[in-house]
């Protein structure tokens, strides 16, 4: 399992959990990071080797896994993000390796505001569009995030699968629901994707109108002082906090009576799944595209299609209050979470690691090569 470092993170997490439950289903496993740092080592557990590439940057990281991947004899290389999805493509073709090694990519991002924002677009679309097509099978958590692939690169893609992230390790009792939603809390990297800034002053009128109302960020980021400078501004003392990353996000969520994500994108969006499976019920923006997809619509959520200040702070006012609303959405949720326990999420990677690595030896026992179908 190739990954950029081992910090906490939506997708590295999804990446590490599994390797556990993997290697239960009979699966020797190896996570290769581009970078050996972050908190997310000491989840592997002991049995799964953890080597890294140096902290070497595309360049470098390519060759350095081309010759691990000539040392090793990997039988299947697994990556997640596009730059390492780029790096496990070519480091293979390097080692000569594309007839051992089947290879999969995944992605986790929706890639238009992916594009939009990234560094090099086109020369980054310009390598997918290479490299790609010569994956054994391209995987993502929703099936949204692999029409949108399909539809930037049509006809080129290698076979796509849904792949379900591995978030929770079960599903716990209900907790006792509160009349009134006065702890409110959200998770994720202090970014601008993230629009803490426009959660914050969404909670600031609702805040006007319940002063006991609290908001609680967890994260870290360069956005952190810029949101405490408009904690500031907008006078709201220790209504707002911000105490930084944690690893006891089942904790966070057992004080917390609802969930706020105001994401401008989400790929699937790990947060909400942790809060509907501990039974906290959820208020998301219609961002593409995980919030729409894990609330049903807003069956299991309240699910904003509006993203502007006013309509937020109405539905924020709204949420709280509506007591037989929050015990419907997050009943309809359980069953969503159901879907994302770390069993399920193993049982699917096992399945389709298994029919890849048959039809891979299938293909080179006939003597068929990976075609180049640049």
């Amino acid at each position: 399992m190739l990954l950029p470092h081992l910090r906490l993170g939506g997708v590295e997490k999804s990446l590490c959990t599994p390797a556990a439950p993997l290697r239960a289903r009979g699966w020797r496993v190896t996570v290769v990071a581009q970078a050996r740092d972050g908190a997310l080592l000491d989840s592997l557990g002991p049995g799964t080797v953890c080597l890294d590439l140096g902290g070497r940057r595309l360049p470098g990281a390519t060759l350095a896994l081309a010759r691990l991947m000539r040392h090793q004899g990997f039988d299947l290389i697994y990556s997640a993000t596009n730059a390492t999805n780029v790096i496990a493509l070519l480091a293979r073709r390097l080692a000569r390796r594309e007839a051992a090694t089947a290879c999969v990519i995944s992605e986790h991002t929706p890639l238009e505001p992916f594009l939009a924002g990234a560094k090099w677009p086109w020369p980054r679309l310009a390598a997918m569009r290479l490299l790609y097509p010569r994956a054994q099978a391209l995987c993502a958590p929703m099936p949204e995030i692999g029409a949108e692939h399909d539809a930037r690169l049509p006809g080129i893609l290698p076979p796509f699968h849904v792949l379900p992230n591995a978030v929770v390790a079960e599903i716990p009792p209900r907790p006792p629901l509160a009349d009134m939603a006065t702890r409110l809390v959200s998770v994720g990297r202090l970014s601008r994707e993230k629009r803490f800034d426009l959660a914050i002053r969404a909670f600031a009128r609702l805040h006007a109108r319940h002063p006991g109302v609290r908001l609680t960020i967890h994260g870290e980021g360069p956005q952190r002082g810029a949101l405490q400078a408009l904690v500031a501004e907008l006078n709201l003392g220790d209504a707002v906090a911000l105490p930084g990353q944690t690893r006891d996000v089942p904790g966070v969520l057992a004080r917390a009576d609802g969930f706020l994500c105001t994401s401008e994108r989400e790929g699937l969006g790990n947060a909400i799944i942790e809060a509907q499976a501990a039974g906290v019920p959820v208020l998301s923006i219609d961002c593409p595209f995980g919030p729409r997809h894990l609330l049903r619509g807003g069956r299991a959520g309240l699910l904003l299609p509006n993203d502007d200040l006013q309509s937020l702070s109405d539905a924020l006012i709204r949420f709280c209050h509506d007591r037989p609303a929050r015990e419907a959405w997050r009943e309809a949720a359980r069953e969503v979470a159901a879907g994302y326990t770390v069993d399920a999420a193993a049982d699917s990677h096992d399945r389709l690691f298994r029919a890849i690595l048959a039809d891979h030896g299938q293909e080179n026992s006939n003597g068929n090569q990976t075609p180049d179908r640049r």
